[in-house]
């Protein structure tokens, strides 16, 4: 189906009047942990509790029918003490033949595909070594397209149009993303393609270009070889443009386990970042990323949650939480919390 088909749909989904009521949910997620992170940072030894909120936020969302069949939709999401709508704000419609098309603030295709891999409840994340911190993973202004889903494939693509009074914040490009989903496996592809950066800052030494280009690709697969049991692997090249002397790139790649018991499901997780590379000439050097813990879920809608991680050559890399900043070399961080949805 052709894009000018699908934004025909879309606009006369939007002309068509609906009388009924609209269906209005509020949700949203309360999460609280006690953090402790050690590291040896050159002859002395660096130790630090924290009490933290990962994440907790509110929204509301809600789904309109028209009388053509579509429905209408939409969310306003914000961060706990946050301005209104600061994680999500768009409008969109659904038809069942021809996807979801939506317009405004949200994550793109890549970055929610990343986060999918990502198990862990912390915010010693595999994400969070795993992806570059160099572009803003939300966007201001998008159009975020998913297809159906035809026989276990779908894709989405996201058009990135950012319009910000910072320069330096707004970016144009896009992200997208493929998978293949069967009962036991599911394929994953991705790419993102971003210019105009939001940081400006170094990499090994060597300023990032402020109107340059970065492009990512992602592979992976997961395996669901026994009820309960999923096991899955990411692999990532990304390349960036320099001030000078070339491409940044560099190769990274999450591998996880996890398995539902009951009322407990434990996982474990490494992410692997290999050199970071300008040129051919190495300027950040290879980093790990290894994690263990355990869900327990209280209810339905309530877990408890322990993990563990440590992160070798911390110091090179975009990870920071609040509870690792100043911890350097190989920093250990325990995190023991609680989650709750609404």
């Amino acid at each position: 189906m052709t894009v000018k088909k699908i934004l025909a749909i879309a606009v006369a989904s939007l002309c068509v009047v609906s009388y009924a009521q609209a269906d209005v949910t509020l949700y949203g997620i309360a999460q609280k942990s006690l953090d402790y992170g050690n590291a040896v940072s050159g002859t002395g030894e660096a130790n630090k509790f924290s009490l933290q909120d990962i994440g907790s936020r509110v929204g509301f969302k809600g789904t309109d029918k028209l009388d053509n069949g579509s429905n209408l939709l939409w969310k306003i999401e914000s961060d706990v003490g946050g301005n209104f709508g600061t994680r999500e704000a768009w409008i969109g419609v659904e038809t069942k033949d021809a996807g979801t098309l939506r317009f405004g603030r949200s994550k793109g295709a890549y970055d929610l595909l990343v986060e999918a891999f990502d198990l862990f409840e912390s915010n010693t994340t595999l994400a969070s070594t795993f992806k570059d911190a160099t572009y803003r993973t939300r966007h201001e202004s998008a159009a975020y397209y998913t297809t159906p889903t035809w026989g276990g494939f779908s894709a989405s693509v996201n058009a990135v149009i950012d319009n910000r009074a910072d320069i330096a914040g707004s970016q144009k490009g896009y992200d997208a993303t493929a998978n293949y989903t069967h009962s036991k496996f599911a394929i994953y592809g991705g790419v993102n393609s971003l210019k105009n950066q939001a940081r400006t800052s170094e990499t090994g030494g060597i300023s990032l270009k402020g109107d340059g280009k970065m492009t990512s690709y992602l592979l992976g697969a997961k395996v669901f070889p026994i009820e309960g049991l999923q096991i899955g692997a990411l692999y990532q090249n990304t390349k960036q443009d320099m001030l000078a002397g070339g491409e940044f790139k560099r190769d990274s790649a999450i591998v996880m386990a996890q398995y539902e018991i009951g009322k407990w499901v434990p996982r474990v997780g490494y992410v692997y970042q290999g050199e970071g590379k300008v040129g051919g000439t190495k300027v950040v050097a290879k980093a790990n990323h290894f994690e263990i813990g355990t869900d327990y879920y209280l209810t339905k809608s309530s877990l408890l949650y322990v993990e563990g991680a440590v992160i070798q050559n911390k110091d090179q890399n975009t990870f920071s939480t609040s509870i690792s900043d100043g911890l350097t070399k190989t920093p250990k961080v325990i995190s023991a919390g609680m989650i709750i949805l609404f």
